[in-house]
């Protein structure tokens, strides 16, 4: 049988090699997309494996093989990483990257941080460390090819055991022996979780739909066999084939895309840089899990589609018997509120490890509640639409959603989808927008007061023109947060004032060289500096949400395009004999876009609401109307809009070409 069905395919003619097509390409789409979102994953924990030598786990009293603190520099508006080994014992395993523990004075670099040490004039840069470049660190230590990162090993009693800041002095058990995962690491894992999980659900349906296109021509020709004597399992082996070839062809070219698309992919910046591009390629384990499960989930979608025929095929033969929906679907909406109800109770009290895939849950609820209910507003609408028709084109529009309400939400439930995710994103988003940034044209240092006044006097005639310099003996708000407090808690925070030198923004490294070398150990950072990673946070979330809309109307328009032009192919006969009785091409035309928009609305407003209700938790609905809140909804409406009408324009010439008088026998 397996024979038979694939020799049906071939010889199907141009429907049934347009079906396919159409079935291969939308689970080519929707795999790509699931592998991007595994991809993201996999990257944080190959980030995570790299980088865990920065923060080790604490050694008991005499076992230590160095001193480490590790803190955050700045140059050229990027980030340093400086990772300070003091007294580092000789012959003890080093860190990653490394071919032995650095000595004393010498200055292990990455590759970026290489490249700039050598354009940049020293004052600038290379003059804050003791030596010259001693080596290039290796890949294996680093968090992303472009990362900056400073290994530097100090004597003992260096001045930076003791100098103020915000990260504490660690004795180093050995580097292979991390301490628990980095809060801020963790946090963007689950915040990919619920960014996966908002493009796991679009994907799934664009694979259920894909399978499921042109269900009315294979019910037909399976219903034919039935009444000829096939039995159930024959049947269904053969339109179990069909799908399955097309599914697994359409799955592998999605794993082959986002293969090939991973040089791209690591560019896109997260956590301060991008990647390398195996860190967003998953594993093949997880791929072929992926190619398979896709696989699997196209047929099962398919095999469901056949129960009309195992049960009723002459009915199927008559075009009898439409599918309806019940109303009882409204309780699948009333349980997902409830569970997402419980979820953003519980959320607030899970471990960050798990608050991810906690909230995804709810997010996953309400989902399946939009596409639960999504058939019964089409009836809805269809009822309305026949009902209150005032030309030719909407009766035709709403009889069809009445036929078949779960056919026709198909073409739109992918966008309908879509404005959840804006509406979702949209408050969060506008939040983002709103946050101002510090400033970034003072540099602060902290100066133990006995020398503040004599380290004023010795940096101000190398300060250049139009530079401001101050003494503080309190630290102001801002300046408190520059100099948050000592490093190893041995020395008081009010035994400390801070320098402050307001400075032209090009010649803002250069000064800052100048403060570090005067105050040895301690770094001059302007508020910027201190705020960067909020500020990078804050980027990441508003980058990672451009991400997800864009992959969520990729998946719509993919959905709208291939089901629009299914929906042509499963409703030919019918669209034939109305062309046959008269109707013209463009009163057909008009009548699918009407049963298209008009059901798209009414979801769509049910899915803004829903998707306000996810936000809740994060941001006040209320942002959804502010600046950046609009400019997501303007976008929506826009490409929303475009997508529909292009999918619905790109099927005319299928319209024309199926309802042409002479085709009967084309099927």
């Amino acid at each position: 049988m397996i024979g038979l069905a694939l020799r049906l395919l071939r010889l199907g003619g141009r429907p049934a090699w347009i079906s396919a097509g159409l079935v291969a390409g939308g689970v080519a789409v929707a795999t790509g997309l699931l592998c991007v979102a595994l991809g993201a994953l996999h990257g944080l924990d190959e980030r995570e494996s790299r980088t865990a030598w920065r923060a080790p786990a604490s050694a008991s009293d005499g076992s230590a093989v160095a001193q480490l603190r590790t803190r955050t520099d700045a140059v050229a508006g990027r980030s340093i990483t400086e990772v300070n080994l003091v007294d580092p014992r000789p012959g003890a395993a080093p860190p990653p990257g490394l071919p032995r523990m650095p000595a004393p004075g010498e200055v292990w670099v990455s590759p970026a941080m290489n490249r700039l040490v050598a354009s940049l004039p020293p004052e600038q840069l290379a003059d804050r460390y003791p030596g010259a470049v001693t080596g290039v660190l290796g890949d294996g230590a680093l968090q992303d090819p472009d990362e900056l990162v400073a290994v530097v090993g100090r004597p003992a009693e260096d001045p930076v055991l003791v100098a103020p800041g915000s990260s504490d002095v660690v004795p180093v058990a050995g580097f292979d022996r991390p301490a628990p995962t980095d809060q801020q690491l963790e946090i963007y894992r689950q915040l990919t979780i619920v960014a996966a999980a908002l493009v796991l659900f679009p994907a799934a349906g664009l694979v259920g739909a894909s399978a499921r296109l042109s269900a009315t021509r294979r019910r037909e020709r399976l219903a034919t066999m039935r009444l000829l004597g096939a039995s159930t399992s024959r049947i269904t082996v053969v339109a179990v084939t069909e799908v399955t070839a097309a599914s697994a062809i359409g799955a592998a070219a999605g794993v082959a895309l986002e293969w090939a698309a991973a040089p791209a992919l690591a560019t896109i910046p997260l956590a301060g840089g991008g990647w390398f591009t195996d860190d967003v390629r998953p594993s093949p384990l997880v791929l072929l899990g992926v190619f398979a499960g896709v696989t699997v989930l196209a047929t099962l979608s398919a095999v469901g589609g056949l129960r009309r025929v195992t049960v009723g095929p002459l009915g199927v033969v008559r075009r009898s018997g439409a599918q309806g929906v019940r109303a009882i679907r409204v309780l699948g909406l009333v349980g997902a509120l409830v569970v997402f109800g419980v979820v953003s109770v519980a959320v607030h009290g899970t471990a960050v490890a798990v608050a991810g895939a906690v909230f995804a849950t709810g997010v996953l609820a309400l989902f399946g509640a939009v596409c639960l209910i999504g058939p019964l507003v089409v009836r809805a609408v269809g009822a309305v639409t026949a009902r209150r028709a005032s030309s030719p084109h909407r009766l035709l529009a709403g009889r069809r959603l009445l036929d078949d309400p779960r056919g026709a939400f198909r073409p739109v439930a992918g966008l309908t989808l879509a404005v959840f995710v804006a509406a979702f994103l949209a408050p969060l988003t506008a939040a983002i927008a709103s946050a101002g940034g510090a400033p970034d044209d003072r540099v602060v240092v902290a100066v133990p007061t006995a020398r503040a006044s004599a380290v004023a006097a010795a940096v101000r005639p190398h300060l250049g023109p139009g530079a401001v310099l101050s003494v503080r003996a309190d630290p102001g708000e801002d300046d408190s947060a520059v100099v948050p407090g000592d490093g190893d808690g041995g020395t008081a925070l009010s035994s400390f004032s801070t320098l402050s030198v307001q400075v032209p923004r090009d010649d803002l490294d250069r000064v800052r060289t100048l403060l570090d070398r005067a105050v040895p150990g301690t770094l001059a950072l302007t508020p910027a500096d201190v705020d960067r990673q909020g500020a990078t946070f804050a980027g990441d979330l508003g980058r990672g949400a451009t991400v997800v809309l864009v992959a969520t109307f990729l998946l719509a328009a993919t959905a709208s395009g291939t089901t629009s032009a299914a929906r042509v192919l499963d409703h030919r006969h019918v669209l034939r004999l109305q062309r046959l009785a008269g109707t013209p091409l463009s009163v057909l035309d008009r009548a699918r876009r009407a049963e298209t928009l008009t059901p798209l609305v009414a979801n769509g407003a049910i899915a803004l609401v829903l998707g306000l209700l996810c936000a809740s938790p994060f941001a006040s609905a209320v942002g959804a109307t502010g600046t950046g809140g609009l400019v997501v909804f303007g976008s929506l409406l826009v490409v929303g809009t475009l997508s529909v009408l292009g999918a619905t324009a790109a099927s005319r010439p299928l319209l024309a070409s199926a309802t042409e008088p002479g085709r009967e026998r084309d099927r």
